[in-house]
């Protein structure tokens, strides 16, 4: 199978794979946006790029949790209100408020079936740590990973996309024994240096999650577009993986699976 990733900034992006399209976590608000998240503020430094049409005929869409970064005013408005939504039910208020009607939430392991157009879709939540420090993680709340299946006749895809994680033993429990395609990992190594501690992967916590998951290709995301992501991509260059494909914001990169 081949697919077509569109990196619009942060956490979002649109995977194509023939006309079946899947978007994720639309944050779309500009440059020089500030978030508040409550013990601490911080502002966007990188436009989103996306051209209007990226967010037409989207078949599904996943939200991985509530934080601004991930689901803005903005980009809420893309989510067409009949589109099939999969969510952690942390974002239950502003998926209802706002008028999405089809919303499945998952909790984590737990699992959901789509067809949809000719390919047949499964969904696995996967257990997202967002805080290497037990209380910053219990602060910053529950967040879903999604674990991804897409057939069509006897081609298969797999897809893992962390969410806001670092390296736990509990997610990569979660994913024992998945062959795993494709790895969209979100880096950035938020607030790490503070006393909040990291709150998602850093450039070492790949190496190791890379190293236990064996994936075939991995596209980082979620670094750089928002002040509190302190690592920057030259640290993730510098693993010297074949398989890390850095890709620019706004781009639309084909990735032939074999």
């Amino acid at each position: 199978m081949e697919i077509i990733f569109n990196w619009i900034g942060g956490a979002t992006f649109i995977i194509s794979i023939g006309n079946l399209n899947i978007a994720v976590d639309p944050v779309l608000c500009n440059k020089g946006t500030i978030q508040d998240y409550f013990w601490f503020k911080s502002e966007r430094i990188e436009q989103p790029i996306y051209a209007e049409e990226d967010f037409d005929n989207i078949d599904l869409w996943l939200i991985t949790h509530n934080h601004e970064d991930h689901l803005d005013s903005k980009g809420l408005l893309k989510i067409e209100d009949s589109v099939k939504l999969i969510s952690n039910k942390n974002s239950i208020k502003i998926l209802k408020e706002s008028g999405k009607k089809d919303v499945t939430f998952l909790k984590w392991k737990q699992s959901i079936e789509f067809d949809i157009k000719d390919y047949k879709i499964e969904v696995e939540a996967i257990p997202a740590i967002h805080g290497i420090n037990p209380l910053s993680a219990l602060f910053a709340g529950k967040v879903n990973g999604y674990f991804l299946t897409v057939s069509k006749g006897k081609e298969k895809i797999t897809i893992y996309i962390t969410g806001d994680t670092v390296y736990k033993n509990k997610v990569i429990k979660a994913l024992k024994n998945k062959e795993i395609n494709l790895l969209i990992p979100n880096m950035g190594a938020a607030k790490q240096g503070s006393w909040i501690m990291t709150l998602t992967l850093n450039s070492h916590m790949l190496k190791k999650m890379i190293s236990e998951l064996n994936p075939k290709i991995v596209l980082p995301v979620h670094y750089g577009t928002f002040e509190h992501y302190k690592e920057p991509v030259e640290n993730i260059k510098k693993l010297n993986d074949d398989r890390i494909k850095i890709v620019e914001v706004g781009s639309k990169t084909i990735i032939k699976m074999k």
